[in-house]
């Protein structure tokens, strides 16, 4: 099992992203470097002006970045939120973007990987989400299930997310 010593957060662009303040403060606990990389639509959601207030954890926006610039730290790559499209392009392979390349590199170095999917009913219950799902476990992606309020489905609770980020790191 790898020795987590960072945490590599991606943020996609689902409304749930506005919760990474929230979920930042969570992570602090585990006293490990975060890293916060932005997909192109969580800036359509959540400011990086917004997050860079944030204590404890370092905002990346390019493969240029000291963080990135040497061989990586072994960590734990988090996904809050997931929404549909991340979801799908992180089991077909895809990483045509920064944080989408560092989530298919933890994936390959079989470094853990939590993914937190974020979507309407329609889209979870798109055929392709249970395939993606299914191939992202058989990969040993922990992917967390999200949770149904009345007619809204939302994303698993922050305390679900830390408490699987906790047995991740052991």
């Amino acid at each position: 099992m790898t020795e987590v010593k960072v945490i590599y957060l991606v943020v996609s662009g689902a409304s749930s992203a506005r919760c990474v303040p929230d979920l930042l403060r969570g992570l602090a606990q585990f006293g490990l470097p975060i890293y916060t990389l932005l997909t192109e639509g969580a800036y359509n959601i959540i400011s990086p002006y917004h997050l860079a207030d944030q204590e404890g954890h370092t905002l990346i926006d390019s493969y240029f970045d000291p963080a990135l610039l040497t061989d990586r730290e072994p960590g734990l790559t988090l996904v809050v939120p997931a929404t549909f499209n991340t979801l799908n392009k992180i089991s077909q392979g895809i990483a045509d973007t920064l944080p989408h390349s560092l989530i298919a590199e933890a994936i390959g170095a079989g470094w853990p990987v939590i993914v937190v999917p974020s979507m309407n009913h329609a889209l979870a219950n798109h055929p392709r989400m249970a395939q993606s799902v299914t191939i992202l476990r058989e990969w040993g992606v922990t992917v967390l299930e999200s949770q149904s309020e009345g007619p809204l489905l939302m994303m698993a609770s922050i305390e679900a997310i830390v408490d699987s980020v906790k047995a991740a790191v052991r």
